[in-house]
């Protein structure tokens, strides 16, 4: 148990997608319109597959739930999942 790279480390995953010819985008898997762009621009793309690497921070804004793996498939109760939508609501102005 751990972080994945820890665990299984993943290595330079774009160096692996390009060296099978797809086009690759590593963008903030948390910000919406980079999002938005990157998939814009991935179905733009039709001489080779595309695939977008989302960097991403597991539980990001949940501060008893952020970076811990133990997490990963396991539910709140009640009130671990009140609190977690409270912070959620007040991450970075707001979430609704």
């Amino acid at each position: 148990s751990g972080s994945t790279e820890s665990v299984m480390p993943l290595e330079n995953l774009k160096d692996k997608w390009e060296s099978f010819g797809w086009h690759v985008q590593e963008i903030d898997g948390h910000n919406i319109e980079s999002i938005v762009e990157s998939a814009s621009m991935a179905r733009a793309i039709t001489n080779r597959p595309s695939v977008i690497i989302a960097h991403t921070i597991p539980g990001r804004g949940v501060e008893f739930m952020e970076n811990d793996y133990r997490w990963h498939g396991l539910s709140p109760n009640d009130e671990q999942a009140k609190r977690a939508i409270e912070e959620i609501r007040a991450f970075s102005g707001g979430v609704v």
